[in-house]
């Protein structure tokens, strides 16, 4: 891959000239699972924009069950919240711009 095409930013320590590292163009790649994961996203804020409309409208019974409805989206979106930390994660790990956790030996003594 030529230089032209694979772009990177370099990373200068402090009051220094040393170069530590450096950024690529890769970094913004989104991967599958994460696109998968940001369409569930969208879609429940979608229902509970359309949840929301209805409940300024709503008697006393609708209102519970659509606030019920309303927590129900909450705790998917915070499933599908994870799920996307967890792609880009995993991307990034594939990509080397992080690392995987490493166990403090010392802890478990």
């Amino acid at each position: 891959m030529s230089l032209k095409t694979f772009r990177t930013i370099p990373i200068v320590e402090a009051n220094s000239n040393r170069i530590a590292g450096s950024f690529c163009s890769t970094m913004d790649a989104v991967s599958a699972d994460e696109l998968a994961a940001l369409a569930h996203l969208r879609e429940l804020t979608q229902h509970a924009r359309e949840v929301k409309g209805q409940l300024k409208n709503a008697n006393e019974d609708e209102r519970v069950i659509l606030e019920r409805r309303l927590e129900e989206l909450r705790i998917q979106a915070g499933i599908w919240q994870g799920k996307r930390r967890q792609a880009t994660e995993e991307k990034n790990i594939r990509l080397g711009h992080a690392t995987l956790p490493v166990e403090d030996l010392d802890a478990r003594n």
